[in-house]
């Protein structure tokens, strides 16, 4: 792996990580809503300016620009709507370890729909990830509390999940920086909605969490992703995958130096259980299956 393939992987993750903390900090000031809508616009923004700065652009089809678009609405609309509803009372860094789960519902989806057969690495991921999850939601909430937080998160999770199935088959046939930049601009277009409670949020907000959000649209929600598919045209997708296990510890420790949230001990040990289930999960694709009856 060549040296600027590390910068580019660190910097994806350190970007992707501050974006958990950074919504915390900006739900101080603005709504949920308010806040996924000022973002995108911003990152809308970025990603024009890169989309049209490539040297060559791919004629995109009519139909791929739809479907695009609407990725775009369940994987960054719906999301982050529901990832800024989930850290309104869960911290940064224990939403991140929640979230980090996508890989484990996006087997699952593999299993209900694509026929995939499980085996005993899976099934042991399964449980592991559940009872991490579950711990998680202890010390967050000082016990078993299902509440619309933790729902959300989870909701976010499934969202997740979807996003990253749905864009592959275009990753296959357009370049990175444009199914991307389509993605965001149609999340964007959904977040649209909500114009009056941005409209709120500008006139009440502070300018230093004003800035957070800007600093949300630009860095993680537009050179993050640039910074990852650099890391993805150089490196195996598998190998680079293996690195966002390091994404959930990073928000941790990037929430307790920037908001003090000093984290709960059980959360930590659910956290460490969420991140090895989803580690057993993806290492039983390389071993014997099991028929699912």
């Amino acid at each position: 792996m060549s040296f600027k393939t590390k910068i580019a992987l660190a910097v994806a993750i350190f970007l992707w990580a501050s974006a958990f903390v950074g919504i915390r900090a900006g739900l101080q000031g603005y709504s949920p809503e308010g806040l996924a809508l000022l973002r995108y616009m911003i990152a809308s923004i970025c990603m024009g300016i890169f989309y049209y700065g490539l040297p060559q652009r791919s004629k995109i089809q009519f139909r791929d620009k739809c479907a695009l678009l609407l990725v775009g609405a369940v994987g960054i609309g719906l999301y982050n709507l529901t990832l800024n509803y989930g850290e309104l009372s869960i911290s940064s860094g224990m939403a991140s370890f929640i979230i980090s789960q996508a890989p484990v519902i996006t087997a699952v989806f593999a299993i209900i729909f694509l026929g995939e057969r499980l085996n005993l690495s899976s099934i042991i991921g399964f449980t592991v990830s559940i009872v991490g999850v579950a711990l998680i939601t202890m010390g967050e909430k000082g016990g078993i509390k299902w509440d619309s937080s933790i729902f959300y998160i989870l909701i976010a999770t499934f969202a997740g999940s979807m996003y990253s199935v749905l864009q592959k088959p275009f990753l296959k046939k357009y370049h990175a920086v444009e199914t991307t930049t389509y993605v965001i601009w149609g999340g964007t277009l959904f977040l649209a909605i909500y114009v009056p409670a941005l409209r709120h949020d500008l006139l009440n907000a502070s300018f230093k969490t004003t800035l957070t959000v800007a600093y949300l649209g630009v860095f993680p929600a537009a050179v993050g992703y640039i910074a990852w598919s650099y890391a993805l045209s150089a490196i195996p997708a598998s190998r680079a995958v293996s690195f966002l296990y390091f994404t959930p510890f990073v928000a941790t420790l990037l929430g307790w130096v920037w908001l003090h949230e000093i984290p709960v001990g059980l959360s930590i040990v659910g956290g460490v259980c969420a991140i090895l289930g989803v580690w057993l999960v993806n290492q039983s694709y390389r071993a014997p299956v099991f028929s699912k009856s």
